[in-house]
């Protein structure tokens, strides 16, 4: 039933002016309250009422409340320590005695019976003597209701009303309308109200005192019920539409990253290709021309008076030489599309070792059976870009590149004995696959791109970077082991 429906059945059979029980008469009413002032002055005249004819209260309340009752009762003159030590006072701590009446997070009727039924007992025994009545507060279930379990508050109204078709007792409890703030309480606050005999409002309710502004204060409510219900349809509208909108956004994020993905691809193999093309175009004409510089040379030196000015023209295209064919090899090793990674491997750790300094072993099969091209390349680039890091960043003197074939698959390990990578960073690639420089990120992208994977290990004794590619069904006997 939504809230205006609620507030709009009878309107005038909802204005009576609010019925506080007598404690003399049989029944379980329950209070709402805003403030703590309200709830002291009705529980006031109701134990009041009670101890002032001589009859029993029993209080099971929150100390605050407990003492803030026992002020009022003494300065209405009643004497709360004589009605105790008559037995006719009888004031509980709530959060003791509801964990006395627990049991595996709900009351216990077993344990309700036997320490809350002992207490009406009890005080039913203090005044029989002239044909007493017992006035019982209990808030308990408030304690429950607040501290988030709300069918553990109407199981203990429920023993409530099972105790009294023992006992003859009145019961009054009471909950802080502050508790109920949101929507799907409103189920559970008509439950409360169904366990009990007669309901009390709140004090903005029963403090109006003419018909005329009970009717007008349900107008009111109803006003107030009818636009909330219209801004939870709208907040309702508005999330749906943020979902909608979320999803479509995750959607568009997914398509611009696996563009992002498939660009990034398609600029390694342009960046190969046009390596593989400058090679050519080193050694095919630039190289040439120098060799044929040198040969002109060759001729020239023959001039007697100019013996030392051609020896040293010599060294320098001798150099220029070697250098345009290291560039060449480096853009594009020729022993690689000739005889494989392992030997393209061999000859450039070799070469690298010579210009860095760096102690370098390498262990790699001579197996004659090829790999496909994209691998090989691959392979090959991540080698570069593994030493590269290892010169410039990790002040390792020795390093170790093992190639191998592994559970079909192709291995490449570069281990150095350097100051390893910063755990901030390393803890960051392993979550995120980012925040470790554009070599690493070049060689994550060519092992994603071919199925493979990239794994960085890395500790205060240096660092490890794997590489592993699956390798094609019919490549059986490429790699071996050694």
């Amino acid at each position: 039933m939504s809230i205006v429906n609620a507030l709009s059945l009878d309107t005038a059979s909802l204005a009576p002016v609010a019925q506080r029980a007598d404690h003399t008469q049989p029944a379980h009413v329950v209070q709402f309250y805003g403030e703590d002032g309200f709830l002291l002055d009705e529980l006031g005249r109701f134990v009041g009422t009670a101890l002032g004819a001589g009859d029993a209260a029993v209080v099971i309340a929150t100390q605050e409340h407990r003492d803030g009752l026992a002020r009022k009762l003494n300065a209405w003159g009643l004497d709360t320590a004589k009605a105790a030590a008559q037995g006719r006072y009888i004031a509980l701590d709530a959060a003791e005695t509801l964990a006395k009446i627990m049991l595996h997070g709900s009351p216990d009727r077993a344990r309700f019976t036997a320490v809350v039924g002992a207490v009406i007992e009890r005080a039913n025994a203090a005044c029989a003597g002239h044909d007493g009545h017992v006035g019982a507060f209990g808030e308990m279930v408030a304690l429950l209701w607040t501290s988030g379990k709300p069918e553990a508050a109407i199981r203990l109204e429920q023993l409530w009303n099972e105790l009294a078709e023992t006992q003859s007792f009145s019961l009054r409890c009471a909950y802080p309308m502050s508790s109920f703030y949101r929507e799907e309480h409103g189920d559970l606050l008509l439950k409360i109200c169904a366990e009990h005999s007669a309901v009390i409002p709140a004090e903005s309710y029963t403090a109006l005192v003419s018909q005329d502004q009970r009717l007008r204060s349900i107008t009111q409510l109803q006003q107030k019920a009818q636009a909330l219900e219209t801004e939870i349809t709208e907040r309702r509208r508005v999330e749906e539409k943020l979902r909608r909108s979320h999803a479509e956004l995750e959607s568009l994020v997914e398509q611009r990253t696996a563009a992002l993905r498939q660009l990034s691809s398609r600029l390694l193999s342009l960046q190969d290709s046009e390596r593989r093309r400058i090679a050519r175009e080193l050694h095919d004409s630039l190289g040439q021309y120098l060799v044929a510089l040198k040969l002109n040379v060759d001729v020239l030196r023959r001039s007697p008076a100019r013996d030392e000015l051609w020896s040293q023209s010599e060294e320098l295209m001798e150099r220029c030489i070697a250098e345009v064919r290291t560039l060449s090899y480096l853009l594009h090793p020729p022993t690689m599309d000739a005889v494989g990674i392992a030997s393209a491997a061999r000859w450039y750790v070799e070469g690298f070792s010579l210009r860095s300094g760096l102690k370098l072993t390498l262990d790699s099969p001579d197996d004659p059976v090829r790999l496909p091209d994209a691998i090989e390349l691959a392979l090959f680039r991540v080698l570069q870009e593994a030493l590269t890091n290892v010169h410039r960043h990790s002040g390792a003197s020795e390093a170790d590149i093992l190639i191998r074939r592994s559970s079909g698959q192709v291995v490449l390990e570069v281990r150095d004995n350097g100051c390893g990578i910063e755990q901030e960073v390393l803890s960051r690639f392993h979550e995120t696959g980012a925040g470790v420089g554009v070599g690493l990120m070049s060689m994550h992208e060519r092992a994603r791109e071919l199925g493979g994977k990239l794994q960085l290990e890395s500790d205060g004794t240096g660092t490890s970077v794997r590489i592993m590619i699956p390798v094609p069904p019919d490549c059986v006997g490429l790699l071996t082991s050694s």
